[in-house]
């Protein structure tokens, strides 16, 4: 009886010296193992990545690790380097562009539940995936702009590309968006180096069969009023002039890659926010509370001030 009767003292006379504490920082820990998810208005993002898989994609003028890579291969690495942090109630899916027009791989799913199938079916895209031999970029983007005004929830636009329209296209052919600004947002993303480099050659079954000649596609005397130079469509460089024209065109930001952290900006732009309700596990906050209050109760010098067991006399 007189443990028992110490051991009461004992929880008297903490109580009663500052021992309270205790009492919080279990009901906080129980909370930690209880609490359920609670709805949380936070911004979220919805995204569709269209990346230009035509052939100029294939000039390689990126590095990755010291190797030499090509700027649809260095796309997806930035990308994918992006998406190792992801926020959880962000939603992200693929497309490729060719020709004129679009084709959605992968519609928008959330990040991380869905992590290995999205790096999966990034990795999977290559040039290979071109369906026509023309990069009408201009109305590749115009195309893509109508059709995502039909996806609910709408995403935002990420069009990676390195500007290179073929058949050239003279700046008195742009024409405009006949759309409402703003209904549909993005960024365009200017991939490539400013150096003009031979564009790989390719099969019908991707094989590399050399590099275009000039002789073998179309030149045009106005070509030095967007490449700065004269008529040079057998060699690619990023057409940064005329990306920004496009973009502004459409209501989208411009930004070129540079690296692979300088997509990180675009995929998490606060204006392309939007807001959303997540059900959020918030049980580390009276976790970390209980270990704050632990951790002052048994600081170590605080023992000489904590009650000590009372002992009656025998």
């Amino acid at each position: 009886m007189n443990r028992s009767g110490g051991g009461f003292a004992y929880v008297r006379n903490a109580l009663s010296g500052g021992g309270w504490l205790l009492l919080p920082a279990i009901a906080l820990l129980a909370a930690a193992v209880w609490l359920p998810k609670l709805p949380v208005e936070r911004d979220a993002y919805d995204h569709i990545v269209i990346f230009d898989v035509s052939q100029s994609m294939n000039v390689e003028d990126y590095r990755i690790g010291g190797t030499l890579v090509s700027r649809l291969e260095f796309a997806k690495h930035a990308v994918a380097e992006a998406l190792k942090n992801p926020k959880c109630d962000t939603r992200i899916g693929w497309g490729v562009f060719a020709g004129r027009k679009i084709v959605t791989l992968l519609a928008p799913v959330e990040v991380c539940r869905n992590y290995s199938a999205l790096l999966e079916a990034l990795d999977n895209i290559d040039s290979r995936m071109a369906f026509e031999r023309s990069s009408e970029i201009q109305e590749g983007l115009l195309w893509t702009m109508v059709n995502v005004r039909d996806l609910k929830p709408l995403p935002t636009v990420i069009f990676m590309t390195d500007g290179h329209e073929a058949p050239p296209l003279p700046p008195e052919r742009l024409r405009s968006y006949d759309g409402q600004l703003g209904e549909v947002r993005g960024w365009v993303v200017g991939v490539g180096g400013l150096e003009p480099l031979p564009i790989p050659k390719s099969d019908a079954e991707g094989r590399r069969i050399g590099f275009w000649r000039a002789t073998e596609v179309l030149q045009w005397g106005g070509a030095a009023n967007i490449s700065g130079g004269t008529s040079h469509e057998h060699l690619s460089e990023l057409r940064e002039t005329h990306l920004q024209a496009l973009a502004k065109n459409v209501g989208f930001g411009y930004t070129r890659l540079i690296d692979a952290k300088s997509l990180d900006a675009a995929l998490h732009d606060r204006a392309l926010a939007h807001p959303a309700v997540v059900e959020t596990d918030l049980r580390w906050i009276p976790g970390l509370l209980a270990l704050l209050l632990l951790g002052w109760w048994f600081r170590p010098d605080g023992r000489r001030n904590r009650p000590q067991p009372v002992e009656k006399p025998a």
